[in-house]
């Protein structure tokens, strides 16, 4: 019972904060090689001294088990990024990931499952996508999606 308080009480702290979000995404991100970093839907990080941008798109489907639902299965959560090098265009990626309940991606990979993807010879990959679903599978709005990634270079 105390942890339902908890979690409530934190829901409604954190639906809070996101009404007062601007519509507008997040500044921009400078970043660095091997610095995880994270997204939100619109925002875009650039790799210091590459001229090579990234951008969360959009979380397009979740499909992971609500914390709250006993299922058989848990699916991917699927996202598009961009990738762009300089003033060059841009190249959409779709990445998918499966995540533990408090939102980390495995650093192991599965057959089918694209969580990491190659450019100008980087690679980058999910580490985490916030927040997770609770009581249903739509209950999360798209712009409360926040994504982590990490960049190394290959």
């Amino acid at each position: 019972m105390h942890k339902s308080r908890l979690l409530l009480l934190f829901l409604a702290f954190t639906l809070f904060l996101v009404s007062c979000q601007p519509a507008t995404p997040p500044p921009p991100l400078t970043v660095s090689v091997d610095e995880e970093f994270i997204l939100a839907p619109g925002q875009s990080a650039t790799l210091a001294n590459t001229g090579l941008t990234f951008t969360l798109i959009a979380v397009s489907s979740d499909e992971r088990c609500p914390s709250e639902i006993e299922c058989a299965v848990s699916g991917p959560v699927t996202m598009t990024i961009s990738a762009q090098k300089e003033s060059g265009e841009a190249t959409e990626i779709v990445l998918q990931t499966f995540t533990s309940n408090d939102g980390l991606a495995p650093t192991m990979e599965f057959e089918g499952i694209r969580d990491r993807a190659m450019f100008e010879g980087y690679q980058i990959k999910i580490t985490s996508v916030l927040p997770y679903p609770a009581k249903s599978m739509s209950e999360i709005k798209a712009s409360e999606y926040r994504v982590g990634f990490l960049i190394s270079l290959e």
